[in-house]
This record gives structure tokens, sequence and C-alpha cells, in this order.
């Protein structure tokens, strides 16, 4: 029967119930004289063929191509099925909503009771027992009734005592739609549905009820559950970095949504397993009940780690499963490379060098100019002996280091394409760039004009004056302290206090002004010139100290003080956020459900950090269970570098990531995500009244509560007689597209190809 319906697009059962017409607009004779034209003229070309193809093969051409005109007209009058029988009985179809919503206990049952939602919902339909066989029993007695569940998919069952309220994710949309296409050419009188309405997938209610509308079948619906929000906290999206440095700050952003707790404040924490790394108490916003915080803590672990968001339960809380969200996140352990070069020795090169370089999180390399071609440099190895003729003179060389330090060294030393190279560094890149103040940077070292004056985020030119010695206190501005690079303290006012007591310092070079755009972190407290700017550029970030002389904070303070060394470190690692890597990858998410389609993105570029295009890229995945299967990336044409492959995923639990590149000798990125439990059923989780009401309301049909929803099967019973003293109304079937015409088409015009070719014609 499944092949009839394939050849035929309808079942065996339309046939016999439809007799045969065209629905045509063009008129009958129109097509009858076309017909007979095309014959005529088939005919008499025919008898015209040469007289080396024989009498009975041009009899065989002549009919093949009568039956192929016979064929096409056929077609061309769009025949039709059209059913005009009277029916004896019609459908009533019960969909019962069986998500994870449904379990949530804020329905009123019989006797002012509180119960699950689902639990209502079933009493609804099946009844006490007995004499009272609840909604579908009355339906039974005057319609056929056919009974589905529903979740994010539509499925036909039996009865519903059996059932259960499992469904991860609601698709009112698909439901109806599945129902209309199960249901097509059926006696469809009204369709009953008991939901909560809580949808979040799929297409709008709207299109929904309006795929009923065009069958003329009304939708009468049960919402089931509290239209009014209980009182829950919910954790609803988190937007944070996928890959970090060890010992880095790192800044992610969560979207709490707190139901009818206008007033009270809560905790949030961010945690990954047992151990606690932030705990923050958020306080409501008066007129909404969403806020989006921010939350900063430094991992000081490495490797893959599920980190989550938590807000603590409250009591009077009825769901808590989404009081929680996770997110992964990646940290390297690698240490950060970073290029500093000076053009001549002086305090400041020596101890900014020892902040970074006791740490083990940098690889810090000194150039120190002694003499015109002469250098002096310190922490390179074996691959970078280029460094002892000065700067990198080629992309590869320079794209090696994530950070660059431009220390009193005038614009002068550079050639053009080393200056071009440097803003390449910052905005393709994505590596991070600072200038420091002396007698030969910004405008006094003539770099006004240069590319590297677009990057800076203070306005320069060649005239601004000359470095200056002077003694003066710096002042944070205000808003600043928040900022990543100016935190040296976990509470924000130790932060506030440690910035106050700071010393002096010695020194300034003296520039135009702040950028549109940049932001000032750090002036002069006297006047208020820019001390400490930052701003980002392209893929990457800059930043300008005006001073050489931070060296005096450190020699005004006791050795136990480590600030100095703080804030040196913060400056460099908040530069390199954004600093690519030869190969990356990503998932398009963090957490998955059960079935979802996993899309993986890799960026891979050659040893200049351009766009490799002919790369062989393979992803190894390895499952929860340790099975592993890889998978060919494919380059996307649209995007320069970029590869990307899909599978599904059927298995709880972390799942991780390896890409390699075949033949280059780059050890495999990794990445990884997660395949969880999903908690979307319970968020935003009232009844949606309003929206079921007018999904009823666009069918024609009725919106019934659990008090009013007896009511219904009354109503049902209307649409039941409508249908049925409609039934003698014609309903058509087009088949002029059915697969096994353009079958029969194509096998007449093969047979008198074949023919043809056989008596020797073209």
């Amino acid at each position: 029967m499944k092949l009839f319906e394939t050849l035929f697009k309808y079942p065996l059962d339309t046939y016999q119930h439809s007799h045969f017409v065209f629905s045509t607009r063009i008129p009958g004779e129109i097509i009858f004289i076309l017909m007979i034209g095309f014959g005529v003229l088939s005919w008499y070309l025919y008898m015209k063929t040469a007289t080396k193809v024989g009498e009975t093969r041009r009899k065989v051409l002549l009919a093949i191509r009568l039956s192929i005109i016979a064929l096409a007209f056929f077609i061309l009058a769009v025949p039709t099925l059209r059913n005009e029988r009277t029916r004896d009985s019609v459908i009533t179809a019960v969909l019962l909503d069986t998500s994870r919503s449904m379990s949530l206990p804020d329905a009123t049952l019989e006797g002012g009771a509180k119960g699950e939602r689902f639990e209502a919902a079933t009493k609804l339909l099946l009844g006490k027992g007995g004499s009272d066989k609840g909604m579908g029993g009355k339906l039974s007695e005057f319609s056929k009734v056919y009974n589905y569940t529903f979740d994010k998919d539509l499925k036909r069952v039996v009865n519903f005592d059996k059932v259960k309220d499992d469904g991860q994710q609601t698709n009112i949309f698909r439901a109806v739609r599945d129902l209309d296409s199960e249901l097509q050419g059926a006696p469809l009188a009204s369709v009953l549905v008991l939901t909560d309405g809580c949808r979040n997938v799929g297409g709008s209610c709207e299109d929904a009820a309006a795929l009923l509308k065009s069958r003329n079948v009304p939708l009468h619906i049960v919402g089931i559950g509290d239209p009014r929000p209980s009182k829950d906290y919910e954790v609803s999206s988190i937007s944070a970095p996928r890959r970090v440095r060890r010992n880095t700050e790192v800044e992610i952003f969560a979207t709490l949504r707190y139901t009818d707790f206008p007033d009270k404040p809560f905790k949030v924490s961010v945690s990954r397993g047992d151990t606690v790394l932030l705990s923050k108490e958020i306080k409501p916003d008066k007129d909404t009940d969403i806020k989006r915080v921010k939350l900063n803590f430094t991992p000081d672990f490495e490797g893959s780690a599920t980190c989550k968001v938590s807000i603590a339960p409250d009591s009077a809380e009825k769901i808590v499963d989404n009081n929680s969200k996770e997110f992964l996140m990646e940290i390297r352990d690698d240490r950060l490379p970073v290029l500093y070069i000076e053009g001549s020795p002086r305090l400041e090169y020596r101890f900014l060098r020892r902040a970074l370089y006791r740490d083990k999180d940098f690889r810090l390399v000194g150039i120190l100019r002694l003499a015109k071609n002469r250098f002096y440099v310190q922490g390179a190895d074996s691959t970078e002996s280029y460094l002892s003729e000065g700067f990198p003179a080629t992309r590869d060389q320079l794209f090696h280091f994530e950070a660059i330090i431009l220390g009193d060294i005038e614009a002068s030393y550079f050639s053009a394409e080393q200056l071009a190279m440097l803003e390449d560094f910052v905005k393709k890149r994505g590596g991070g760039l600072l200038m420091l103040g002396g007698v030969n940077s910004f405008g006094s070292g003539k770099y006004s004009g240069t590319p590297i004056a677009k990057l800076l985020p203070l306005e320069i030119t060649n005239s601004d004056g000359s470095y200056s010695d002077d003694q003066y206190k710096s002042v944070v501005v205000k808003g600043a302290l928040s900022h990543p690079v100016m935190r040296l303290s976990d509470d924000m006012e130790i932060s506030r206090k440690i910035w106050e007591k700071m010393p002096e310092l010695i020194g300034m070079t003296p520039v135009r002004g702040l950028k549109t755009g940049a932001q000032l972190l750090l002036a002069r407290e006297k006047d208020n010139k820019p001390l400490l700017a930052v701003q980002n550029y392209g893929e990457g970030r800059v930043a300008s100290f005006t001073s050489g002389g931070s060296w005096y904070w450190r020699m005004s303070v006791p050795a136990s003080d480590e600030f100095h060394e703080r804030f040196w470190k913060q400056l460099v690692r908040w530069l390199v956020v954004g600093a690519k890597q030869q190969i990356s990858v990503e998932a398009d998410a963090d957490v998955y459900t059960i079935g979802s389609q996993v899309s993986l993105r890799a960026e891979v570029l050659k040893q200049d950090l351009s766009p490799a295009n002919d790369a062989v890229v393979i992803a190894a995945i390895e499952d929860p269970l340790k099975n592993t299967q890889e998978i060919p990336m494919q380059w996307i044409l649209s995007q320069e570098g970029v590869y990307q492959c899909s599978f599904r995923v059927d298995e709880l639990g972390d799942y991780s990531v390896k890409v390699r590149i075949e033949g280059w000798k780059v050890d495999p990125v990794e990445t990884d995500f997660k395949v969880s439990e999903p908690y979307m059923e319970f968020s935003n989780a009232g009844l949606k009244e309003d929206s079921l009401r007018e999904m009823a309301k666009a069918t024609d049909g009725k919106y019934y509560t659990v008090a009013e929803a007896k009511d219904a099967a009354a109503e049902m019973e209307k649409n039941v007689k409508a249908a049925l003293a409609a039934g003698i109304q014609p309903q058509d079937f087009e088949i002029w597209d059915m697969p096994v015409l353009f079958i029969l088409l194509i096998l007449m015009l093969s047979a008198e190809w074949i023919v043809r070719r056989r008596g020797g014609l073209a």
C-alpha cells in the first residue's frame, strides 16, 4: 500500500471513494483541438519519413509519439480525484502534552487541591473510572477518537493510561503540522489539545493555528497550570570566552531571571566541581525580573573545565533545575610569548622585564639596542636567532609572538614594512601592542602619520612637546576601577585604596589627547593628562602608557609589595586576549541535548597566519563511552581558512574533539563540549493562557480552563455534526503530478529514442 501511495500520490482508499474530473481552467474544446492538431502534425511528419524506415517501424514510432502527446495533454488538463461521498463517521483528534513542564505542581485538581499539570490533564481525559469515563469516553460516543501525545514530536497512542511526562522539549507547531499531514484527506472534525502552552522550539502557535484554519478544523484547547509565574530563579544564558590563559582574569556575563522575588537579594556563584571560584550577591532591579550581571574570576587551573553559574535555591521555589547553567572553558597553560624592544638601556626596561620574567606564565624576549645595529637579546630560544639583528623582519617572525612592547625607540628605526606589519599584527593577528613613554616614543619619536599612530588610543602629533622628568601623582579615572587591568584586588574597595596610596611616578610624554572610542584608565592628578589608555583595534588590543618611570613605583614600596608586578602582568594578559592561534576549533554551543546536531568550526592559518584553504583537516571525536570517530572537515568556500563538519550526539556526558592537519608539523588542537539533560522546559514555565486563547480563537475553536473543560465535549459534538452534514461537499485531490505519470512519460520518450536510433533516424 505504501508503494501505491508513492506512485499514485494518494492512498488506494482515496481512489476507491472518488471519481475522476479535469480541473484545468483552459476550455476543454481548446485542449481537444490542440491535441488533434499535434496528432495530425505527427502523423504527417512520420508518413513523410524516408523510405528506408519500414512501414511497421513508422507505425510504432507514430503510436509512441501520439501516446506522448496524449499523456502531455492529459497532464495539462489537471486530472483530479473528486470525493463526494457522504460521511458516516468523522475523526476527533486528542493531543496531550507530555513535556517535562507538565510535571509542575501548580494545576488545580478536583476539590481545589494542587497537583501536577500532567495529573490534571490525564484525569480529565480518563476520568475516575466506572461510569466516569472522562473526556475521552464522552468523545468516543459520537466520533472516532485518535489519541496522540506530543513533546518535540507527535506520537500516536492507543490510550493515555501509560504515557509519561518526560519530554525534553515542546514543539506545538510540529505536533499540529504532523497531525495535519497524517490525516490529510481524512474527515477531521476537530482537535482537542491539553497543554500548558510552554513552547520552546519550532514554529509559532499562530502558524500552527493557520494550518487547521485552512482545513476549517476548529482547535479546542484546555489550558493546564497557573498563568501566574511561580517564584523562581533561573540562569537564562551565559556569555563567556571559550579560551583563556591560566591566571588571567576572566569576564563572563550571565542573564538571570528572578520571578516574583522583587526586592530580595540573592547569591550567584561560579564554580568548577566543588570549588567555588566566585560568589556574589545580586540586588534585583525593581522594574524588571531579568538582569544581566558581570562576573569576574581568575582560573588558576589548566586544561578543559566545565564551570557552572548557580543561583542559591530558595525554599519558595517549585523548580530548581533551572537555577544553574554550565559553560565550558579551555585554560591554556603555555607561556605567553612577549617581545619587548628598547632603544637604549634604562631602568624601565630592567624593572618591567623583571616583573614579567619571574612569572612562569610569560616568556619574555627582550631586545636592547646598545648601538647602531648592535643588540643585546635576552630570553630568546634557539629558533629566534634572527633577533640578534634587531626587530623581526618578516610576518612569520613577528607573528610568532602574541604581545609587543615598544619602549623608548624612535619610529625611524623601523622600516615601512615593519610598521605595516605591526598594524597587521594587531588588526589581523589579534595581538596586543603596548607603547611606553620615553624621549623617543609617541609624538616625540615621530610616530605621527605612521601605521602605529592609527593603532594608539591617543592622538599624537610630532609637535606635542618633549618628554618631562617631573614627579607627579596619578589617579584612577572615574569608572575605570572595574577594568581588568586596574583591579589590584578581588575586593573593589581594597583595590581603590591601593591605587589611592600609589607612590608618585616620574616622567611623561605629552600627547594631544584621547581618541574617540578609547578608554582612559589612569591620568595625571593635577591636570588629568592621559597616563594609561586602552582600546580595541581590529582583532587585537592596544595600550599606551605615557610614562617611562613606573620603576619608581617599585622602588618606593617594600619588596613584599607586589602591586607593580601585578599591574604589568594584568595589562599584558589583557592585551593578548584576542591573539589568534595557527589552528583553532570550536563547537557552536557548550552544552547540547541528546539527539542534537553538533557543528564544529575550525580556522586554519599558515605560519604567517594567513588563511589556508587547501589543508586536509580531520576531526577526531571521542564520546563519553570512549568511542572515537574521525570526520573530515570541509573548507567553507565563503570564508577563508574556515573548515566545518557536523555530527549527531546520542550519549550523555563529556565529548572531546581533536583537530589535526594532515602533513603539518603542528600539534592537534582540542576542544570539548557536554551533552546533558536540558532544563529549557522550566524556563518561564507559567501557563501561556493568552497565546492559547488566541490560537483557539483563530480556528473558531474555544479555550477552556480545567474547571470549564467539561463543556468541551458538548462543543466538539457540534463540530462532529457539522462535519457529517458537510460531508457531501466535494473535496478535490489533484493527481497531475503523481510520480507514475512522469515515469510513464520518461519510458515512452526513451522507447521512441531507442526505436528511432535502431531505424537510423536522428
